[in-house]
């Protein structure tokens, strides 16, 4: 299947905008799913997949919905791996991710204290020295 005659200039557009970083991705509850709201109606991008049993990758696949103004589903498509538009989605998905998850600035980080001198990385105390005490070894029975 490719992307619905529908769909193509959304996709080509968000792409084309995401590739700039000009699009507001959002993230869900769902790890894999990632949004952009738009004044009424938003669009969501889903990553999916189906592993074996020996752990190897079956088959994967994305899901776009569209979604009104209470983010109820009322339209969407699905892009196999095989399929022919798939290289086009998967970069969408990356791209989105990347956005919602701030992946770039979080490796800007890390490039910027690898290129510092002297020791890198914080060392952490599992035993509540950072003033977090939601995690203790102790077990109470």
């Amino acid at each position: 299947m490719s992307i619905p005659t529908l769909y193509s200039n959304v996709i080509s557009g968000l792409l084309k905008k995401s590739q700039s970083k000009q699009v507001r991705w959002n993230t869900t509850t769902d790890a894999n799913t990632f949004i952009v709201f738009f004044d009424k109606t938003s669009l969501s991008i889903r990553q999916n997949s189906r592993i074996d049993f020996n752990g190897n990758l079956e088959e994967c696949w994305i899901i776009v919905d569209l979604l009104n103004d209470l983010g109820e589903k009322v339209d969407g498509f699905v892009i196999e791996g095989n399929d022919e538009d798939w290289d086009k989605l998967d970069e969408l998905y990356t791209l989105a991710r990347r956005a919602a998850l701030s992946i770039d600035s979080a490796i800007h980080e890390i490039i910027t204290e690898i290129n510092k001198t002297g020791i890198i990385g914080k060392k952490i105390n599992n035993n509540s020295s950072n003033g977090d005490d939601s995690f203790t070894d102790d077990i109470p029975f």
